[in-house]
């Protein structure tokens, strides 16, 4: 790294005292700059006290081939002055080399740490045998939770009604899950258990997308601090970390589209085009509607049913359902496709949507913060079955 310095009308303890502290904090700073090379790194400092004034600026200016990144600070002594401007100007460039890197994109931020950290081992036998009663209750629905958190993630985050990267179908299970431990005890007894899964899961999700958008974005900056100076167009080293870590697990409405076998490739083509124009539609939609269609036109539920399990008269979900219908046939017609076509999509809602199992990892996760075993056995229960990897 190329460092320069500039020191004006600095008294003596500040001469004498400044190039040790720009040594000091720029091994630091070159450190964290290794990714770049060396002759394409330049420092500028400058450090100057106005004539016949007690206050110092430190102004630090940092060339980077991806961009400039600028910090100054003023006070009234030369090293703690020069350390603030070094912080300063370390933190702008985190945030800058998470956005060459789409950081916010592909890691998601620790803002739920995995159940099996959530949950402490339990105090006693009873909290023991509580937890491995509650996960014999919800085990049978994980993937049906599973595929809800899912799909309506990708509405949500398709939508914009979710800053898209912030929440994780890993994380949201996780909630659901926990909030379910919390009250099941108290949960309604005219509802079954998939049923009351399902109405805590929804309400997570909204709690959690509600909480996301209140969020301070991770590359917020404070409002005492400059504005950072704008970055120049990324180099091929920064493309190809980009490539490197891009997400793996970002949902994506195509991965809702099932494939379905044993069709000529045109009509294929024509019905999985509807089939995506339709889970856009569905993005689209308010999101009460969207669990209405899909509770009566997925599920198979009547109005009754979907009425209990949203809480809403039964005459309003149904009306509501057929709105929600009305709009969905509407935009696949603008869309482009043809009328028959949106009426075999319509109907074969069920069709459309691919469901997949739960990831094992996560299974197991789950079952051994609930009983201590990834199997779902609770500690010290017999072996009954065996289990081969593959």
């Amino acid at each position: 790294m190329n460092v320069m310095t500039a020191f004006r009308n600095l008294d003596s303890h500040g001469r004498h005292r400044a190039p040790e502290v720009i040594r000091h904090e720029a091994a630091l700073l070159e450190k964290r700059l290794a990714r770049f090379r060396p002759d394409l790194v330049r420092l500028e400092v400058a450090v100057a006290q106005t004539r016949g004034k007690k206050r110092i600026r430190a102004d630090l200016r940092l060339g980077l081939p991806s961009g400039v990144i600028a910090a100054k600070r003023e006070g009234f002594e030369t090293e703690p002055v020069l350390r603030e401007a070094f912080a300063a100007l370390g933190r702008r460039l985190d945030r800058h080399l998470a956005r060459l890197q789409r950081t916010p994109e592909w890691k998601r931020p620790a803002r739920r740490a995995r159940i099996g950290q959530l949950l402490p081992p339990a105090r006693d036998r009873v909290e023991t045998d509580r937890r491995a009663l509650y996960f014999d209750l919800i085990e049978d629905h994980l993937d049906h939770v599973y595929n809800i958190v899912r799909r309506e993630l990708t509405y949500l985050e398709a939508s914009g009604a979710a800053p898209a990267g912030r929440l994780s179908v890993r994380g949201l299970v996780d909630a659901t899950i926990l909030n379910g431990l919390d009250r099941f005890e108290k949960r309604p007894t005219d509802f079954s258990v998939g049923d009351w899964l399902t109405q805590t899961a929804y309400r997570t999700i909204e709690s959690e997308a509600r909480a996301a958008r209140r969020a301070i974005p991770d590359d917020a900056a404070r409002l005492e601090e400059a504005p950072e100076e704008p970055a120049r167009d990324p180099t091929e080293a920064d493309q190809e970390i980009h490539e490197f870590y891009q997400p793996d697990d970002a949902p994506m409405l195509e991965d809702l589209v099932a494939d379905e076998d044993g069709e000529e490739t045109e009509t294929w083509v024509a019905r999985r085009e509807a089939a995506l124009a339709l889970h856009r539609a569905l993005a689209d939609l308010p999101a009460l509607w969207r669990k209405l269609f899909l509770r009566l036109y997925m599920e198979d539920e009547t109005a009754e049913q979907a009425a209990v399990l949203l809480d809403l008269p039964a005459e309003e979900v149904a009306r509501t359902a057929e709105a929600a219908r009305d709009f969905l046939r509407q935009r696949l017609i603008e869309a482009g496709h043809a009328p028959d076509i949106v009426e075999v999509t319509l109907a074969d809602t069920p069709a459309r949507m691919v469901q997949i199992p739960q990831p094992l990892e996560d299974r197991d996760r789950i079952a051994a913060a609930m009983t201590g075993h990834a199997d779902g056995r609770p500690r010290g229960a017999p072996e009954t079955t065996e289990r081969a990897d593959h």
